[in-house]
């Protein structure tokens, strides 16, 4: 049986030749698409790290069933993050239905942490809060964030539909696997619980990559949609500030 240290060294491996390929397509996009781009880029190359830290063992918990790595989840809220950077852009919505995705991920993979470190009655009582940050993270994507799409054009709205099912797809694969460890149920043993983490953590990332940056028609609408946007709220302001004065002088 491979153990884990050899299994993270050739992940992180994996990870880094993806990030490099990313790199260079990312190179070749027009400039003003390329933040978007490089967000693919930070996302893969942050896992690349996390999983040569995992290697090497740091930042170690003892859990109910082994000791495990914090720094996963750390590597998990910067990608994550990431993700949902470039849906809540490509989506055009308001930056705070991006932080309230953000914050239902974060919630349930802290919660996760959380359940595997106390176990017990503690543990099942942590772990609402990882159905709670799931509830919030798909009432966003299907609710405001989903409804926003509708709006922008029509490549958008089609990417910002894989990414969405990407997400919910890989986040749920990533939470199931995490309840079914030896930290929780016991249903899967170390060995096939960080097989199957290392196999979507791979799915995931590769996937992101792939749909962002073939979507090269998206990307370029919502780069050109951000400063029209920023113009609209700032001639909104000025408005109102206008209005302002007019009501003070009379």
């Amino acid at each position: 049986m491979i153990d884990h240290t050899t299994t993270f060294v050739l992940t992180s491996t994996i990870l880094a030749a993806m990030t490099t390929l990313f790199l260079l397509w990312v190179r070749r996009l027009e400039a003003g698409s390329r933040r978007l781009g490089y967000a693919v880029v930070a996302a893969s190359g942050v896992m690349c790290v996390t999983y040569l830290l995992m290697a090497a063992g740091v930042l170690t918990v003892s859990t109910t069933g082994r000791d495990e790595s914090v720094a996963r989840f750390l590597g998990y809220s910067i990608a994550w993050g990431a993700v949902a950077s470039v849906i809540g852009l490509i989506s055009g919505a308001e930056r705070r239905y991006t932080l309230a995705l953000l914050g239902g991920i974060l919630l349930s993979l802290w919660a996760t942490v959380g359940s595997w470190i106390l176990g017990g009655t503690a543990g099942t009582v942590i772990s609402l809060a990882i159905v709670a940050g799931v509830g919030v993270m798909g009432a966003t994507l299907y609710g405001p964030l989903a409804r926003q799409a509708q709006t922008v054009s029509s490549e958008r709205t089609l990417l910002f539909s894989r990414l969405r099912n990407l997400t919910v797809l890989v986040f749920v694969g990533l939470l199931a696997t995490g309840m079914l460890s030896a930290q929780n149920l016991a249903f899967t043993d170390a060995f096939v619980g960080q097989t199957l983490a290392t196999y979507l953590d791979i799915v995931w990332l590769a996937g992101f990559g792939g749909l962002v940056l073939r979507s090269t028609d998206a990307l370029a609408d919502a780069t050109d949609d951000r400063p029209a946007t920023a113009a609209v709220n700032s001639s909104s302001s000025t408005d109102g500030a206008t209005t302002g004065s007019v009501q003070s002088a009379d």
